[in-house]
C-alpha cells in the first residue's frame, strides 16, 4: 500500500489526461510553466476531444513521471544538477514510452544544438549529464509533427527561428513517437494565460498571429504524444 499523499498524487495524475512540467526552484519560471500548460490545456479542450486535467509540477527524484504522455522542461542557469535517482528516473521514463521537451527559452540559438554558443546550450549540457539522449534530427519536413492536427512549417512559441530538434527517425520504436525533443521558442511563455484566460507574456516579433501558431503548435505536439503514427498512416487513405 502507498502512504495517502502519494495514494492522492496518483490518483490526481491518472484519473483524467494531464500534461506535466519539470519544477526547476524557479518561481517565476515554474508559474509560467503552469500557467503556458493551463493556457494550452484550455485549447486543446475548446478546439480537440481531449479532455484534460490542470497540469502538475514534476520535483525530480521525487514524483513519479511515468503518469504523463508529455512532459515540459525549461531549461534554467538555476536548475541543479540531478541526482542519481533523478538520472535513472528521467532514463526509466524515456526508455518507456515517455516524452520530453526541453525548451531552452531563449531567442534563436541558431542550427546548433549542444554547441558551446549559448547559455542554455551550456546549461542543457549539463543538466542532461548521464541522461540517455538518443541521435536528435532536425523536424524532416514530412514528419507527422507538422500535421498531426495542424498543418505546419514552423513551431514558433514567443520566440521565432530557432531550430526544434528530434529523435531521429528510426530510432525510437514507441509508435513513432520521439522521447526527447529540444527547441528554444518558449512555448510556455506563448501559451500562458492569467485566471481571465489572458496572455501573460509578448510575444517577439509580436502579433495575434504568432500565438496563435504557437497554440496550434502545442496542440500538434500534445495530439503526436498521444496518437503517435497514426496521422502519418491515415494520409495514404484516399478518402
Amino acid at each position: 500500500l502507498c502512504a495517502a499523499a502519494g495514494c492522492a498524487r496518483a490518483m490526481e495524475a491518472t484519473l483524467m489526461t494531464r500534461l506535466a512540467y519539470i519544477q526547476t526552484g524557479d518561481t517565476a519560471v515554474d508559474e509560467i510553466s503552469r500557467a503556458g500548460l493551463m493556457g494550452l490545456t484550455r485549447v486543446l479542450e475548446r478546439r480537440t476531444s481531449v479532455e484534460a486535467g490542470e497540469p502538475l509540477a514534476i520535483r525530480l527524484g521525487l514524483d513519479d513521471m511515468a503518469f504523463f504522455p508529455l512532459i515540459y522542461w525549461p531549461i534554467t542557469s538555476s536548475q541543479p544538477d540531478l541526482s542519481q535517482a533523478a538520472i535513472d528516473q528521467v532514463n526509466f521514463f524515456l526508455e518507456h514510452g515517455g516524452t520530453i521537451i526541453f525548451d531552452l527559452r531563449e531567442a534563436s540559438t541558431g542550427g546548433q544544438l549542444f554547441g558551446a554558443g549559448s547559455q542554455g546550450t551550456q546549461d542543457l549540457r549539463r543538466l542532461t549529464q548521464g541522461i540517455a539522449i538518443p541521435t536528435l534530427e532536425p523536424v524532416p519536413v514530412e514528419h507527422v509533427l507538422r500535421k498531426s492536427f495542424y498543418l505546419m512549417e514552423d513551431f514558433p512559441g514567443r520566440f521565432v527561428g530557432s531550430t526544434l530538434w528530434l529523435e531521429s527517425t528510426g530510432e525510437n520504436v514507441n509508435d513513432g513517437v520521439a522521447s526527447v525533443l529540444v527547441g528554444s521558442n518558449d512555448w510556455a511563455g506563448a501559451w500562458a494565460v492569467n485566471e481571465l484566460g489572458r496572455p501573460l507574456n509578448a510575444v517577439v516579433p509580436g502579433g495575434p498571429r504568432q500565438r496563435e501558431m504557437a497554440y496550434r503548435f502545442g496542440i500538434n505536439l500534445v495530439m503526436y504524444a498521444l496518437t503517435g503514427n497514426y496521422k502519418a498512416d491515415q494520409v495514404h487513405i484516399p478518402f
